[in-house]
């Protein structure tokens, strides 16, 4: 799957950190940790898979 989006946010140094240092633990990039956790996030009840172009 092709990655055409961009997401940009800021984080205060501690949770920096604490994605930095969980990412070394685990042997993955900063993006890759957060590309993970979204993957797994739970549908919400009623939210319709839909594609909007």
């Amino acid at each position: 799957m092709s990655r055409t989006k961009k997401i940009q946010f800021n984080v205060n140094e501690r949770e920096y950190q604490r994605l930095k240092e969980y990412a070394e633990s685990v042997d993955l990039s900063m993006a890759e940790v957060l590309r993970d956790y979204i993957k797994n996030l739970a549908h919400p009840e009623g939210c319709r898979n839909t594609s909007h172009s």
